[in-house]
This record gives structure tokens, sequence and C-alpha cells, in this order.
């Protein structure tokens, strides 16, 4: 723990490897982490982690070059207001990612994921939250990516390029269990069963930069939940996909547990 000379304290958390510890964020939409793990991204961003955000698609309201803008706005103020440091938009229209090559979103997936050599990656599960098209490629491609990155062999271009493999060690899906699904009452919310889930996050710290975050995001989501005043979001669930750690806890409370 360091000290700046305004005296305020910044902490530097880094892995048992000593590198500093980074989380990668992937989802397919722009209002999609704000509905995942915001709460997530919020504490390990307070925690100084180095957290990182892919969106694969624009809004789907995105019509004109100024709309598009407006949106890129939209994603700087949630990224602000949840502590992301790096934000990366590829750009691909909303419901037509399955017309992209899939080792396309994959190679781009493990340029960053080379770059920013992240030990933890997070993505929804294979449903999204909705079923939505655009999630289950996405998380396809992600968990692909999780398994290639730490492989020179699988796009050697990179390393001809600088950039190292690099093997991230944990992979969660973000995913909602079927209990609260059933407690909030709304339908057409893709859930789990409850024994999948392996970590429980406690982010009700965050709740006002959760809600800061859906405020940058208030045409897609912000009446959703105002319509839904049970919906108490102090909690989010993941699922331990993939660990090239030793041990597994059955429970977790912390996703980079086992690395610091």
């Amino acid at each position: 723990m360091t000290r700046t000379s305004s005296n305020s304290v910044v902490t530097r958390e880094h892995s048992l490897s000593g590198e500093k510890l980074s989380l990668l964020a992937v989802f397919a939409h722009p209002e999609d982490e704000s509905f995942g793990p915001a709460g997530t991204l919020a504490k390990y961003a307070s925690e100084g982690i180095a957290v990182s955000l892919v969106t694969a698609t624009r809004s789907k309201t995105d019509t004109s070059i100024e709309e598009s803008s407006s949106k890129a706005r939209d994603r700087v103020c949630s990224c602000r207001a949840s502590g992301v440091r790096r934000a990366c938009l590829f750009d691909y229209r909303p419901g037509e990612l399955h017309q992209v090559a899939p080792n396309v979103v994959e190679e781009r997936l493990v340029r960053l994921i080379r770059e920013l050599r992240p030990q933890v990656i997070v993505t929804f599960g294979p449903r999204g939250l909705n079923g939505d098209s655009d999630n289950q490629i996405l998380n396809a491609a992600t968990t692909s990516a999780f398994r290639t990155a730490g492989d020179p062999d699988k796009f050697p271009q990179h390393i001809r390029e600088g950039l190292a493999a690099y093997a991230p060690q944990k992979l969660y899906y973000c995913v909602l269990p079927n209990s609260i699904v059933l407690r909030w009452g709304i339908q057409d919310i893709c859930s789990v069963p409850d024994n999948e889930i392996t970590a429980v996050l406690d982010v009700s710290s965050f709740s006002e930069a959760m809600k800061s975050a859906l405020y940058c995001q208030r045409h897609h989501a912000l009446d959703w939940l105002m319509d839904n005043p049970q919906v108490e979001w102090n909690s989010e669930y993941y699922a331990l996909v993939e660990s090239h750690l030793n041990r597994r806890p059955r429970r977790e409370k912390d996703l980079f547990a086992g690395l610091r």
C-alpha cells in the first residue's frame, strides 16, 4: 500500500506471481454489464485492480453517426461510474455477430488477453440473460479465447508483433440462480440451478456506482428497474467454468481467490 502526495491511500494489488491483478469483462451489448457485473467491476476497481471491459456490439438504437457518438459518451459515463479503466468497443452491429467468422472474434479477444494479461475473465453464461444470439456467440468466443490465448501456435502473428502468449487463470460466467429469479418474479430471464453457483460477491457497498452506471444507460435499463422495485442487486453471482489453479473451492467470495 502506498500513499500519494495528496495523502490519499492507493492500493496496488498483485498476484502471487508478482504481476498486477487484472480483470477482463467481455459482453455483447453496451448495457450488459449494468445488468451483470457492474458492482463487481466497481468493487475490484476500488481495490486497485486493473478492470477492462469489452463490448462487442454497438447499441441497438444506433442509426446515425450522431447517435453512435451519443452511445459512446454513455459508454464512457458508465465505465467512469464503475471505475473501469479501459473500454473497448468492437462495434459490430447488434444481431449480426453470426455473420462474423468465429475465429475473427476469437482473434480479437486473444489479442486483448495477451495485451492486458488478465488473471480473471468474466462473461455471461451461454444464454446470456435472455437467450440473445449475440451473447451466445460471444460466450463461445470468449471461452475459446480463454483456452487458446496461452498457446503460441494460435494466432502466431501476435507473437511476431511482440505479444507473448498468455494464459489467464480463471474463467467465470456471470449468471443468476433460479431462486433469485423466482423471488423477483420476473419472466424471460435465463438462470441456472443454485448448485451451479460457485462465487457470490457482496456488492451492496457499491450500489451508488451501480445506479450511476445504470443511469448512463437509462434509455435501455432504468425504466425496467424502476418498474421492478423488488429487484435488489446486492449480490452478484458467478459460476467458475475453468481454472488453471490446483485448488477449486466449493464457494468463493472473491474471484481472485487463490491468486492473492
